[in-house]
């Protein structure tokens, strides 16, 4: 009887242990999340997953994909309700806004110095995640302008290889069009950014950079502030609208509406040229396998530049895990993380103390975006809170004046619109407080 009582209470107590052991939050995983924005990053995020969650076993690591919109705005609507992920991965644009709000957790030491070393990170990308001499994100990736062309169709066309300068970009883009007997255009000697306006105004900056010697909107005088840049470059303002509007219609009409575009039009060989970031080459490649092309840095005006498009990784500060989040950020700076993501994204990593020359002997093509030559500036984007907004609207303004064929030849009429373009932006500017004096 003794025995059976006994029996029964281990019994009884082992249940109620194995009970409160499986119940116990001490016991339970914690997890760390990440949310990403650009899932064609995610292998290198997974491959250091498992070799985190080795070194932490009791902690869980969830990552998220989302289109990049939704992305956007479920951070914009959780972070500040403190529901947001552990890891902010964020594009070089939406980093104002979690750092202006103080949602970001400075960088640890060890990393700041790495952010703050010009041999391990160009500074121009230091300065986008630096605020009062703190540094609050690591510069993990870029995407950088470049210019595409057809090798066959330069070829058939005579020319010797691509153009160097603005100028001859556009003589080039006037020899290579193709159109039929009636006179439609078949081919686009240059393909134009034509709809989207944000994307319109970019690209449309990224010629005005090498003809003005800055963009459009550069950082203003103070952080957080922008300046318009139109009005002080009037007649190169002019020149390049001019540009494009005297391709756009008449006898040397280089591109049309009715074209397939960027970089589906070149895959699709209706484009002889046009300039993108470094995602269109693996885009390329997927979507046109047959098409002879290759990249060239930016043509040169007075000076030449390369616009890029950086992703920052940063840590939430109500996250309760910072340091761990911190510790996965530097597994993903070790040379096999960058390497994955090099490999499966193509975005180029920003670690300059990284060996990837490798890479650049197998792909030939990622030359002209990764390697950074003496003389070819590397510029973004000025950071401010309106950005979407103020690139909407005055793109907008830009791409009416593209259909409007009585500014062909018409530098007045062209230079109204600047005018009008200057005057938009500075109004968004201003109502936002970010105007600069």
């Amino acid at each position: 009887m003794k025995t059976k009582k006994f029996l029964w209470m281990v019994t009884l107590i082992f249940v109620v242990a194995s009970m409160l052991m499986i119940g116990s939050p001490a016991l339970a995983k914690e997890k760390l999340a990440i949310w990403l924005g650009y899932g064609e990053t995610l292998p290198a995020f997974e491959l250091v997953k498992a070799e985190f969650e080795k070194k932490y076993p009791e902690i869980e690591v969830e990552i998220l994909t989302f289109e990049l919109r939704d992305f956007e705005a479920k951070l914009a609507s959780s972070v500040p309700t403190g529901a947001g992920p552990d890891l902010l991965a964020l594009h070089d644009f939406l980093f104002p806004r979690y750092y202006n709000n103080e949602y970001l957790e400075p960088l640890p030491d060890d990393l700041a110095q790495i952010v703050n070393d010009p041999e391990k990170m160009n500074q121009t990308y230091t300065a986008i995640v630096t605020g009062d001499g703190v540094a609050y994100g690591v510069p993990y990736w870029t995407g950088r302008s470049t210019l595409y062309y057809n090798v066959d169709h330069f070829q058939e066309a005579g020319l010797p290889g691509p153009p160097d300068t603005v100028e001859q970009m556009w003589e080039y883009a006037e020899k290579l069009v193709k159109k039929d007997a009636s006179g439609t255009l078949e081919r686009a000697g240059f393909s134009m950014r034509l709809t989207g306006p944000s994307g319109g105004i970019q690209k449309f900056g990224y010629l005005y950079y090498q003809m003005a010697g800055e963009q459009i909107f550069e950082v203003g005088n103070q952080p957080g502030t922008v300046r318009v840049t139109l009005n002080d470059h009037l007649d190169v303002a002019v020149q390049a609208l001019l540009d494009h509007v005297n391709h756009l219609h008449g006898d040397r009409k280089v591109d049309d509406w009715d074209l397939k575009h960027d970089a589906q039009g070149f895959a699709s060989g209706v484009a002889s040229m046009f300039l993108r970031e470094t995602w269109a080459i693996a885009f390329i490649k997927t979507n046109g396998p047959d098409i002879n092309f290759d990249t060239a840095p930016m043509p040169k005006g007075v000076v030449r530049g390369a616009f890029n498009y950086i992703e920052i990784l940063s840590v939430n500060n109500q996250s309760k895990l910072k340091d761990e989040t911190w510790d996965f950020i530097r597994m993903l700076q070790e040379q096999e993380a960058l390497d994955v993501l090099l490999k499966t994204a193509g975005y180029s990593p920003l670690r300059k103390d990284r060996d990837f020359g490798w890479f650049l002997t197998e792909n030939p093509k990622y030359k002209a975006v990764m390697e950074d030559v003496e003389g070819y500036n590397q510029y973004l984007e000025a950071p401010n809170i309106a950005y979407e907004e103020m690139t909407t609207r005055v793109g907008e303004v830009l791409q009416e004046a593209f259909r409007d064929a009585s500014l062909v030849d018409n530098p007045e009429g062209c230079k109204a619109v600047i005018q009008k373009m200057q005057k938009v932006a500075e109004d968004i500017l201003a109502d936002n407080g970010i105007l600069s004096e």
